[in-house]
């Protein structure tokens, strides 16, 4: 299975969903004014920034190591193909610089979020919305839980920080930041998702897990999953943490 473009897009739109109120809360919290310079690490076609617009911010950036991906961006959002190692700005770019489901994809989170912190001014704000922590999955009924330990192994093959939820407190530490808040995101409850949901969601896993079951197998298993859905005993938590910190005033 090779997931589309228009494919990853829905899925990103469906994280930026589960984590709204999160990045309402953040940036309630931050206090940030409308006409903020925000920057997106890692935006992908922007789903993020989109709803940031729809907030009401108007000085928006994003970069993306995917140039195919950066052409879906609205007009009047600032974009850069860029290595999130090497961010192409000079220090004190932005007010604030953010990331979703960014980090356990670095190679080296520390040094990405030492150069978000670079670019951004003293007194700025990074925030991190959303890293997963799949070693604490949970998966029921017990009979899929094969299912999460194999995509957890293919998360980590792909190169994947799958632990990178967890680690996000000490990272913000490191960085010499203030104002440190973290946490994990309340889970969805099972009757929260839509059909559409449920299939883009075993779509994701299938891809992941492709090659690593006989097709026989992961058929059984897709059965089994729609069949817990509909009788409202289907669990799949992926905890996702967050994390929000402020540069000192002189940094």
């Amino acid at each position: 299975m090779n997931p589309s473009p228009s494919f990853w897009q829905a899925r990103y739109r469906q994280q930026v969903g589960w984590t709204q109120a999160l990045r309402r809360y953040a940036l309630v919290k931050t206090g940030l004014p409308d006409s903020a310079r925000l920057l997106e690490a890692g935006c992908a076609g922007g789903a993020l920034l989109k709803t940031l617009r729809a907030d009401g911010f108007a000085r928006l950036s994003g970069i993306d190591l995917d140039f195919a991906a950066l052409a879906l961006l609205p007009p009047g959002i600032s974009a850069a193909c860029a290595d999130g190692l090497r961010l192409p700005f000079p220090p004190g770019s932005f007010d604030a610089c953010l990331c979703h489901f960014y980090l356990l994809w670095v190679r080296d989170p520390l040094l990405a979020l030492r150069d978000l912190r670079r670019v951004t001014r003293p007194g700025g704000w990074l925030l991190a919305l959303a890293e997963p922590h799949y070693p604490a999955r949970i998966d029921r009924p017990p009979a899929l839980r094969k299912l999460g330990r194999l995509q957890t192994r293919a998360l980590r093959a792909q190169g994947a920080h799958v632990d990178m939820g967890a680690r996000l407190p000490r990272l913000f530490c490191e960085l010499g930041l203030q104002q440190v808040e973290s946490g994990v995101l309340q889970p969805l409850e099972p009757q929260s998702l839509s059909a559409q949901e449920r299939e883009l969601e075993w779509a994701v896993l299938a891809a992941d897990v492709e090659g690593r079951l006989p097709p026989a197998e992961l058929e059984r298993l897709r059965r089994l999953d729609q069949s817990a859905w509909r009788a409202g005993k289907r669990v799949l938590h992926v905890p996702l943490h967050y994390a929000l910190g402020r540069l000192p005033p002189e940094s």
